[in-house]
């Protein structure tokens, strides 16, 4: 049975809907729901508190879910079906239609992910093939449980947003492919990373957007926990990069070692 991790924060009526989906789905799915109403850990940790669950346990997926996310019966089975059929997948996703429009698909596949994530969207019919992805939404992700014994929990640093495309950007490094699964699908309410919340909840969102930049983007987070982080500027990376491509370079040429230094001084 598949455990379905849904952190649970206010809206009971979005998180009854949502399990009741998941009562008819075709392959048995067991909830663990996350109340974060008392303490509210947001998305990330939440997340992570259920994974904790599922791997001191036999599971071989966990589906991550939002408490708005409302699958077809025949979801979890098609996408479970597809990990099945392609061992170096780490993560599938389905199609995230529109509530409002139920003939649009609002998430196809991640494109941009900095800083507030771009989706494919469109017509069902444009988006009914499987297909290999940048990334996807954290709203609705199977994990391949083998996955996440190699690459570990989603960044707990990113609170709110951007832990999801950190975490498929993580799994395809480490070489997990990221899927989404033309067949399955759900309905999905436009949740709080998509609209302007209170100002104590817009901070997390900006601080995540930060926190991922500096691990992505702009190498600040290396330059804070290196020993030679001072001395890493700009210029001088580009220095040791040239001289490593240059040694690349006269390696394939000749097949063996060429002259000069093996390391480049920093």
């Amino acid at each position: 049975m598949t455990p379905a991790i849904i952190p649970f924060y206010r809206e009971r009526q979005k998180l009854e809907r949502c399990l009741s989906h998941l009562q008819r789905q075709t392959r048995p799915v067991r909830p663990v729901v996350i109340d974060n109403n008392v303490v509210n850990r947001y998305f990330t940790e939440a997340v992570n508190s259920g994974l904790r669950t599922v791997l001191a346990s036999e599971a071989t997926y966990a589906l991550v879910l939002n408490q708005d996310m409302y699958l077809e019966p025949d979801a979890v089975e098609r996408l479970t079906d597809f990990l099945d059929s392609t061992p170096r997948a780490g993560i599938a996703a389905p199609l995230h239609l529109s509530t409002a429009q139920p003939n649009h698909v609002d998430f196809a596949a991640g494109q941009d992910a900095f800083p507030l994530g771009f989706y494919l969207n469109g017509p069902p019919e444009a988006f009914t093939g499987d297909r290999e992805v940048h990334w996807v939404s954290g709203a609705c992700m199977l994990l391949r449980v083998d996955a996440i014994r190699d690459i570990g929990l989603f960044d707990s640093n990113m609170r709110f947003l951007g832990s999801d495309s950190d975490y498929c950007f993580t799994a395809r490094a480490r070489g997990w492919s990221v899927h989404v699964v033309g067949a399955a699908r759900g309905a999905h309410d436009t949740g709080a990373s998509n609209v302007e919340a209170d100002q104590a909840l817009e901070l997390v969102k900006v601080q995540d957007i930060l926190y991922f930049a500096s691990k992505w983007l702009t190498g600040a987070l290396y330059r804070h926990l290196a020993f030679e982080g001072e001395r890493l500027t700009e210029a001088r990376v580009r220095e040791v990069v040239s001289h490593f491509e240059r040694m690349r370079a006269g390696l394939a040429v000749t097949g063996g070692l060429t002259e000069g230094p093996t390391q480049a001084p920093l």
